[in-house]
């Protein structure tokens, strides 16, 4: 009986070690570090920009005009003949204006003591479009160092003061609204931050010498200012 070859043993393969892939390790490890760089990078200028903001919002904020040199800040009874409409520093009535949003003009020597204590007032004149005032207001509502009213003389369409400060803009869009707001509410020019904006309620002008129980109301000191 004839015999079966044997079938020859395959020979084992040879094993190729493959070299670690320190390319990719270290694109991977690049990459990562990249990605890391431009986040911390983001945030510390995204940082950086609030702070400014806050410390510092004359030189943030474009266009804000400063008033120079030391601001008259004393007591008066009766109106004030002031050199500029609104006016955002001076001479004013002893009761602040109670931060609110005013449908009516209100007077300015109340309203500048609502400044020295770090309120923010946004005036409009007369052209204005109703939409305009009404995304104004929701700025102000609520705020209790936002301030509002119309002024219907004023030259700009919208002016934002705060004590010695003022920004004119065109309309209630503008984004450094914003930026006012957040900069100067009870910001680094408040000369007696921490005061609340609580006072009067009226409108229309302030009372003649001698007529004016307002500049009676003890004004309370608020309990915390807002950050900033």
């Amino acid at each position: 009986m004839a015999r079966t070859p044997a079938t020859p043993r395959r020979a084992a393969p040879t094993k190729v070690s493959k070299p670690f892939p320190w390319g990719t390790v270290v694109g991977s490890v690049v990459l990562g570090a990249a990605l890391v760089g431009l986040i911390v990078y983001a945030a510390a200028n995204q940082g950086s920009g609030v702070r400014d903001l806050v410390r510092n919002p004359d030189a943030a904020i474009e266009g804000v005009a400063v008033a120079e040199g030391e601001l008259e800040r004393d007591h008066v009874a009766g109106p004030v003949d002031y050199d500029q409409t609104p006016p955002n520093s001076g001479p004013h009535n002893a009761t602040p204006q109670q931060c609110d949003v005013y449908t009516e003009p209100i007077a300015p020597e109340h309203a500048i003591h609502s400044l020295e204590h770090g309120a923010v007032w946004i005036t409009y004149n007369e052209d204005l479009p109703a939409d305009q005032v009404e995304k104004l207001a929701a700025k102000v509502e609520g705020d209790p160092y936002g301030l509002m009213s119309p002024v219907p003389e004023q030259a700009s369409p919208i002016n934002l003061s705060a004590w010695g400060r003022r920004l004119s803009v065109d309309n209630a869009d503008d984004s450094r609204i914003d930026d006012f707001i957040e900069g100067y509410r009870s910001g680094p020019q408040t000369p007696e931050r921490g005061a609340a904006c609580i006072g009067t309620t009226a409108t229309g002008p302030v009372a003649a010498a001698g007529e004016q129980p307002s500049s009676e109301v003890e004004v309370p000191v608020a309990p915390a200012s807002p950050a900033g």
